[in-house]
């Protein structure tokens, strides 16, 4: 599926599938999992590539042929054909793009997800999913994870005994709160919406949910200020995606309180601050865009394979579409539809799951 500009109609093109060079891998794509990210670029709110590029950031699919030389994973597991691997479209440093570029010409063998074959290149990540493990269970919080986990490490890890407010219940959002909920917080707080997506926040862990459509702020900071004993919350995840939600999250911190933005990754542009409280009253803001190293991504495999079947995983995945039906996977991924929506290139846009249904 090739993006040739926002506002304009996806287009799906045919090209012929070329054998992997020296130390590329080529996948058959099982499953690409749908961020709220394509949702922006879709509305032109990430930089226009000025060229027609295909997509795609989060990917598991079958191995079909390794270049000459490759013969393990990322973290040095054998692999061959045949093997199920998760990857991103990256490079061997966290946060470095992929050699081809980001995104990638159309034209060109790509590790791009939104495609029926995509092509790793030497450099790219990705790991083998082990037997028994489900793909489903990996796939169900995509880049959400890794950029959870690579926040919470940026963050300095959270303390057992803190109270934890999470800003949005989308794929970031449940992640953290998840997160959160596994470090032994005293409590985890999440504001979001819709429902199902609260109910999916309660499910992994938070002790408390608020909701975003039908309370104010003032209603919310008191809510907070009720639950900490008057104190504010220990740390502030933003996983909203949405700049109101800055000024808001800074005024549920406490003293010393530490502020992760991890959802504003895309767009422009600014908020009134004053810099006077964040001194006298020792806060901390801070920035982290995806992984703080690569086996964030082996880690997810791992909390999968641990806390699927337990906590549910696949349930998080309420949306699956056929691959000439992305632009209505991404509406579903963008307006809140879908807890999780996912395409799946080798299903028939005639199958009943092909139209979001569970």
């Amino acid at each position: 599926m090739v993006f040739v500009g926002a506002g304009r109609a996806l287009e799906t093109w045919e090209v012929d599938v070329e054998d992997p060079r020296p130390g590329e891998v080529l996948v058959r794509t099982r499953i690409a999992g749908v961020c709220g990210t394509d949702a922006h670029r879709l509305h032109g709110d990430l930089p226009d590539p000025g060229r027609p590029v295909t997509f795609g950031h989060e990917g598991i699919g079958v191995i079909e042929a390794l270049g000459d030389g490759v013969m393990t994973d990322h973290g040095g597991v054998p692999v061959e054909p045949g093997d199920v691997v998760y990857w991103t479209p990256s490079s061997d440093r966290p946060g470095a793009v992929p050699t081809v570029g980001w995104p990638p010409p159309a034209e060109v063998p790509s590790p791009a997800a939104y495609q029926d074959h995509a092509t790793l290149p030497p450099t790219n990540v990705f790991y083998k999913i082990p037997e028994g493990t489900s793909a489903e269970h990996v796939i169900a919080f995509g880049c959400a994870m890794p950029t959870a986990l690579g926040g919470i490490a940026r963050l300095g890890g959270i303390t057992p005994g803190h109270t934890v407010v999470v800003q949005g219940c989308g794929p970031v959002g449940l992640a953290s709160t998840l997160l959160a909920a596994s470090s032994s917080a005293y409590q985890v707080i999440v504001i979001g919406a819709p429902e199902v997506r609260r109910r999916a926040a309660e499910a992994l862990g938070a002790t408390t949910t608020i909701p975003l459509e039908s309370t104010s702020i003032d209603e919310r900071h008191s809510t907070i200020r009720e639950l900490t004993g008057g104190r504010g919350a220990d740390v502030v995840i933003e996983a909203a995606g949405q700049l109101d939600a800055f000024d808001e999250g800074m005024s549920l911190l406490g003293d010393g309180g530490k502020y992760l933005v991890l959802g504003l990754y895309s767009g422009s542009g600014t908020v009134p601050f004053n810099p006077v409280p964040l001194n006298n009253r020792s806060l901390s803001i801070i920035g982290s865009m995806g992984p703080a190293e690569l086996a964030d991504y082996r880690t997810t495999i791992g909390l999968a394979q641990r806390l699927g079947d337990r906590l549910g995983f696949a349930d998080l995945i309420t949306h699956r579409f056929a691959l000439s039906q992305l632009e209505d996977a991404i509406a579903a991924a963008g307006n809140g539809d879908a807890i999780k929506a996912i395409v799946l290139p080798g299903l028939d846009e005639t199958d009943d799951f092909a139209v979001g249904a569970r």
